[in-house]
């Protein structure tokens, strides 16, 4: 194992070396090396990950409600021979914090193994199910390292942790590539997070001036709702993944087809009062 460690360390400390000869010489640029700042002061292998993460063609909303969490994902099948039930970007981590993950697959399996093994980690030492902000903290600070050591690959992951915390209730925190990890009421993340995010803040803002808090429903209803907005379509239940959790139930399930083809039955009305109207005429004639 030593003489393995020993060849591992000389491989990397001698390609980075390498890597850092062949700078000097101009023979590579600082967008191709991994760890060295730019004299903008960016890492640019740290820009390409976002970008990477941009490029996955999905995007994802998160949401908070008074007593609920609400996750909500666009699901693309890349192949019609791919069975649809094996495409899913929502993870189990335990029975009280789901995970979603964009970005690239391989890195998102990776993460979501050592999250996994943080959670039967702290169990295991601790006798109680680990916080979810604690297993935030933890990612966070993995990321932070990989950004920093010279023999790890910046993994191009945007990781979103949801869950019904005993103490705090509804909790989302975001961990980007770079280890950042901050808590949010609302959050996105994906190729339209900006859109998205700003939708989220008109929401809250017209809560905040209605003095009003989301219910279980309108929660549900305003993640599914900006997301249709940001995309430009109109969804079929089958192109979505609605994950939630309440405080009474804090075991996260999936909607089925059904409640979400509701879901999308009740924005559609909201949407469009005057065609609804009509139909309410129609149905009364007949």
């Amino acid at each position: 194992t030593w003489v393995a460690s020993t060849q591992s360390t000389w491989v990397v400390s001698t390609q980075s070396t390498w890597d850092y000869q062949r700078y000097m010489r101009g023979q590579l640029t600082r967008d191709k090396i991994l760890k060295l700042f730019s004299s903008e002061g960016r890492l640019h292998q740290l820009e390409y990950s976002f970008k990477a993460i941009s490029a996955c063609g999905l995007t994802a909303v998160c949401l908070r409600g008074a007593n609920s969490v609400v996750a909500c994902v666009q699901k693309k099948v890349p192949d019609k021979l791919i069975d649809p039930a094996t495409v899913t970007s929502v993870f189990r981590i335990s029975d009280a914090i789901n995970c979603v993950m964009l970005g690239n697959p391989s890195d998102g399996k990776y993460l979501l193994t050592r999250l996994r093994y943080y959670t039967d980690n702290f169990k295991y030492e601790n006798g109680y199910d680990i916080p979810v902000h604690v297993l935030a903290q933890q990612l966070s600070g993995f990321l932070q390292l990989v950004s920093q050591a010279i023999s790890y690959r910046t993994l191009c992951v945007s990781t979103m942790l949801i869950s019904i915390d005993d103490e705090k209730g509804p909790q989302i925190f975001k961990i980007d590539p770079s280890g950042k990890c901050e808590g949010y009421k609302g959050c996105a993340a994906g190729a339209k997070e900006q859109e998205a995010t700003t939708l989220l803040e008109k929401a809250f803002k017209k809560k905040t001036l209605a003095k009003g808090t989301f219910s279980d429903a309108e929660a549900t209803e305003t993640v599914i709702d900006a997301l249709q907005n940001v995309i430009g379509s109109d969804f079929k239940p089958g192109d979505l993944e609605v994950t939630i959790a309440t405080v009474e139930a804090p075991t996260f399930r999936m909607l089925t087809p059904a409640e979400v083809e509701k879901c999308l039955n009740v924005i559609a009305d909201k949407s469009q009062p005057f065609l609804t109207l009509i139909h309410i005429i129609q149905q009364v004639q007949k």
